[in-house]
């Protein structure tokens, strides 16, 4: 979920996640107005939209600022307002919004799929996004069925696996990474070569990759390859902790020779 950010200005406001609509002006009269400063996520819970409010005055009045927010959207906020007891958040200069109309906690996303638990050893699952262990694992390498996610207020995305079983996303993938391990790297342009293979491929030794397996190399600088082994080099081919990845003659050139991270998908 894209958190908008604090804005300088209402009218920048309105261009991202706005309903028009028409409300009356808010007033209180003889209010007790306080505000505090915050820096926080505020997440909108009106299927209606949340409608928008000037700051409150020392009288706490406050009018309509001419939109709504919609439905499930993330806003930072600096600065909370109590107006006779009644909280509102402000997300941009001169517009807030009522907690009534707001949620600390991320909108639960729908999903159907299966993703592969990444880690070495068990996961635990808890009974919601931050909550307590319920006393379940899973183990790493395993696929599991994800019904939904939610993104907590630190920006951690929790899912869903069934049965009031959430796990922390750090420990999930959507692919099935069967090894990881740490490999010396070159590169080399196959049409320098004369070949007409292109640069989706990379060569390795086959006894330890055979043709077709899928590789995730991350370099030193974090840039990832996704490529399948298609070819190997005479280097490669007695060396088996080498791969020769296939880029253009300038970028292999830039790229050298290097330690790379390798991940084989399944």
């Amino acid at each position: 979920m894209k958190i908008k950010n604090f804005v300088a200005s209402l009218l920048t406001v309105t261009s991202l996640a706005l309903v028009g609509v028409s409300v009356q002006s808010q007033t209180v009269d003889a209010a007790t107005v306080s505000m505090s400063d915050t820096s926080s996520v505020i997440y909108i819970a009106n299927a209606n939209g949340a409608t928008l409010y000037t700051t409150p005055d020392s009288q706490g009045n406050m009018s309509f600022a001419g939109a709504r927010l919609q439905n499930k959207t993330a806003w930072r906020t600096n600065k909370i307002a109590n107006v006779n007891g009644v909280t509102y958040y402000q997300v941009a200069n001169n517009a807030w919004v009522a907690a009534t109309d707001s949620s600390s906690t991320a909108p639960a996303v729908a999903l159907d799929k299966d993703m592969y638990v990444k880690a070495n050893g068990g996961v635990n699952l808890y009974d919601a996004p931050n909550g307590g262990f319920n006393g379940y694992s899973v183990t790493g390498g395993n696929m599991v069925h994800v019904y939904q996610s939610q993104t907590d207020a630190n920006g951690t995305t929790w899912y869903d696996v069934g049965k009031s079983r959430w796990i922390k996303g750090d420990y999930l993938s959507n692919d099935n990474v069967k090894q990881t391990l740490t490999m010396n790297a070159t590169a080399y342009d196959p049409a320098v070569l004369g070949s007409s293979m292109g640069y989706s491929g990379v060569a390795a030794n086959l006894s330890k990759f055979p043709k077709g397996t899928h590789l995730r190399i991350t370099a030193s600088n974090g840039q990832t390859f996704d490529r399948v082994v298609n070819d190997t080099g005479y280097f490669a081919y007695s060396n088996p902790n080498q791969l020769d990845i296939a880029m253009p003659n300038s970028q292999a050139l830039q790229f050298g020779r290097q330690n790379v991270t390798v991940q084989v998908i399944g």
